[in-house]
């Protein structure tokens, strides 16, 4: 009757460490998922950082070609106020600008090969070289 008891007793405890084993292997099974999907959100995180990086390059890259073209458009401004007559000290002190500003636009800006045909936009085809500022007379 011992031995029964001793039997009983073993199966019991086997039971009991099966059970304990497949909750082991459970929460294993669970940890490992959700390892699984820390690393997917991880990389995804990467991913997204990546893409913003390049978007962030094009925007600027655009911004760079856009402020370029708005320069362009402002020196040619002054170019004309020059070609209208005012002295490049009226030019800078209408426009709040220093002298040298004015000076480094109508010398280096291209300009519209006529200023009748100028549009409010100027396409960068349009334009010519600037007339040297010794035939304007000085401020």
């Amino acid at each position: 009757m011992t031995e029964q008891r001793k039997s009983a007793k073993q199966t019991d405890a086997r039971r009991r460490a099966r059970d304990k084993a497949a909750k082991f292997r459970e929460l294993q099974d669970t940890l490992e998922q959700l390892a699984t999907d820390y690393f997917v959100a991880v990389d995804s995180v990467e991913d997204t950082n990546e893409e913003t990086e390049r978007e962030i390059a094009r925007l600027r890259e655009r911004a760079a070609k856009q402020t370029q073209v708005a320069r362009d458009n402002a020196d040619q401004v002054i170019v004309r106020m020059v070609e209208a007559g005012a002295s490049l000290a009226e030019v800078a002190d209408r426009l709040g600008v220093t002298l040298r500003e004015v000076k480094k636009a109508s010398k280096g800006a291209p300009t519209p090969a006529r200023v009748e045909d100028v549009p409010t936009s100027v396409d960068g085809d349009e334009r010519s070289e600037t007339p040297g500022e010794s035939e304007r007379p000085a401020a």
